[in-house]
């Protein structure tokens, strides 16, 4: 019984090997010659440098396929396929745009012959338009938003511009490539890159699906700062006798908005905008200052000046002749004589203080070291000085003429 076990696996082994040699002998030694059909081959074009050297291109029928009937040996028309089976029309002659309707030629290589009995259709239609050729301009389209206490920037984008080509009257429709960015609750800056649709001029999207592009995608790049209000301020100096005390100030406007990174802005408690000197401040007066930031910072506000309106109260002035001038630091070689004799002198303080001030008390003090080393009058800024008091004080700017010679 074993033995029979045996000699049946045997006969089937056999079998399988006897039909295998008979298929192989069929299909490879008697190798028949039948007829078949190959479907769905692609039509390439020939010659689309030269339409695009005279300014042309096909807008319609490059996605054509014909069906072709053959006879050949089995095996070579078994082999006929979309890869071995080229379908092709030349378009080198064409010089004009239009609708045409041509025979294409196809080519088996598969070593063998093959004929080629009948074809389906017997033409192709296509059409041949004029090529254009434009750059357009990327445009942003913000759909999402920033965080409560951040602000947008400008986008930027890499490249700022595409190259489009394709039919004519397609291209001359393209307003601008638009790329949107729909991003919510953003607190730091955005970039990536991001695909892209044409906006016609009737501000419509266009379907790009027959334009060549010199891009995929556009890098793009949405700065994202936070914002904060700052106060602006300024440092009081005293002099002329008024203080801090003696004096009311506003500010307009009185904060402005600022931008910048997190850490940028986390030490800006204030900004202030410079000195003012109260010796200078007669009464009432209205000062301007340009409102100056870190370089790493931006003012959103708009505002690139403030006006700070600041007046003296509760204090006397009075004005006093005096004739006690002197002159320092005379240049070299030359010889310098005060041509002003006396100047009126302004002073202020408390009224009981400054009615004790005596004219002897005041000096005018004109320092020649910045004067001009040339002979003849020159009017030079003076220092006056009050000495011996510090509860009252010399209010204005003064200048003396000075006679200079050799």
């Amino acid at each position: 019984m074993e033995t029979a076990k045996k000699n049946k696996g045997l006969y089937i082994v056999l079998s399988v090997l006897i039909a295998v040699v008979l298929w192989m002998y069929v299909g490879k030694v008697v190798n028949p010659e039948i007829d078949g059909v190959v479907r769905n081959l692609p039509v390439s074009f020939v010659g689309l440098d030269v339409l695009e050297d005279r300014g042309l291109m096909i807008s319609d029928g490059l996605d054509r396929t014909v069906t072709i009937n053959v006879k050949g040996k089995r095996d070579l028309v078994n082999k006929l396929s979309g890869e071995t089976v080229s379908v092709t029309i030349d378009v080198s002659s064409i010089a004009q745009p239009g609708t045409y309707t041509q025979a294409y030629q196809v080519t088996p290589s598969v070593g063998g012959t093959v004929s080629i009995i009948d074809r389906h259709p017997l033409n192709v239609e296509f059409t041949v338009a004029k090529l254009a050729v434009r750059t357009v301009p990327v445009q942003p389209n913000f759909t999402g938003g920033v965080a409560e206490g951040y602000q947008a920037g400008e986008f930027s984008f890499s490249p700022s511009t595409i190259e489009v080509k394709g039919e004519e009257s397609l291209v001359n429709q393209i307003d601008y490539a638009q790329v949107t960015l729909d991003k919510t609750e953003l607190s730091e800056t955005y970039s990536g890159d991001l695909p892209y649709v044409f906006i016609s001029y009737n501000k419509e999207v266009m379907d790009g699906a027959n334009l060549e592009t010199n891009v995929p995608l556009i890098r793009t790049t949405l700065p994202v700062v936070q914002i904060k209000e700052v106060p602006l301020t300024v440092n009081i100096l005293p002099g002329g006798g008024a203080t801090k005390d003696n004096i009311t100030y506003e500010i307009s406007p009185k904060t402005i908005m600022v931008a910048g990174s997190a850490g940028d802005l986390e030490g800006v408690k204030e900004i202030s905008l410079g000195d003012i000197d109260l010796a200078k401040v007669l009464g009432s007066d209205t000062l301007s200052f340009p409102i100056t930031l870190a370089p790493e910072l931006t003012n959103v506000s708009g505002v690139s000046e403030a006006a700070v309106t600041i007046t003296v109260e509760g204090l006397t002035t009075a004005t006093l002749e005096v004739d006690n001038i002197e002159l320092i630091n005379k240049p070299a070689g030359y010889t310098a004589t005060a041509v002003t004799q006396s100047r009126q002198v302004q002073i202020r303080g408390s009224e009981e203080a400054v009615a004790s001030v005596s004219p002897s008390q005041l000096r005018i003090v004109a320092d020649l070291g910045q004067a001009v080393a040339a002979t003849g009058t020159q009017t030079i800024p003076v220092k006056v000085y009050l000495d011996g008091r510090s509860d009252v004080g010399v209010v204005g700017e003064y200048n003396i003429v000075v006679s200079i010679s050799r």
